[in-house]
């Protein structure tokens, strides 16, 4: 019989598990201690919280007695005519600033005989009844009201030659709803 002092079983394995097993327990252990620190922190976090959310209620319940319930409703008030206002001032028209665009834009050989002025469906129609000295006046009249920004299908009909030999003629037009409008025509004084 041999005697050996060498072992016959192979124990590098185990001890290198062992290795791997001690590891895993301290990132699991770090982790664990992670999490409860975590906890703890967020619990006091969450204290905190709550404890200013309660002192700034106590300070809004502070100022809303201070607030002058009287003046506020006054104010609302105050508003609401201000919102009504400025919804009549938008829908406001005026027809002065019309007969300044009649003014400036028609040629001294036409004359308007008649004016109507409508709203419709499809926004506000100028018709006018007039007389020109010619047909080339009639022309260049269909020429400006056509390149106007202001002026939608300029439709000139019913030519003729009216008794003392002027030509006659009636346009209708529809107008761009800021031509007339009473806020976009005011003139600020300085």
């Amino acid at each position: 019989m041999e005697t050996s002092f060498i072992p016959k079983k192979n124990y590098a394995k185990a001890t290198s598990n062992k290795n791997y097993v001690g590891l895993f327990l301290t990132i699991a252990s770090f982790i664990f201690v992670l999490s409860i620190v975590s906890s703890i922190g967020v619990f006091f976090y969450k204290s905190f919280l709550e404890g200013e959310i309660e002192n700034k209620n106590i300070i809004l319940e502070k100022e809303k007695g201070n607030l002058d319930l009287t003046l506020i409703q006054e104010l609302s008030q105050f508003d609401k005519r201000m919102e009504a206002a400025k919804d009549i001032l938008n829908k406001h028209i005026s027809l002065v600033h019309l007969f300044s665009f009649l003014e400036e834009n028609t040629l001294k050989e036409v004359m308007y005989s008649n004016l109507s002025f409508e709203k419709s469906k499809e926004g506000y129609l100028l018709t006018l009844d007039g007389k020109a000295s010619s047909y080339a006046a009639v022309a260049i009249q269909s020429d400006i009201f056509g390149r106007h920004k202001d002026i939608k299908e300029p439709i000139f009909s019913d030519l003729g030659v009216n008794s003392e030999g002027d030509i006659i003629f009636s346009v209708v037009m529809k107008l761009d709803p800021r031509l007339i409008s009473f806020k976009d025509n005011l003139v600020e004084v300085e």
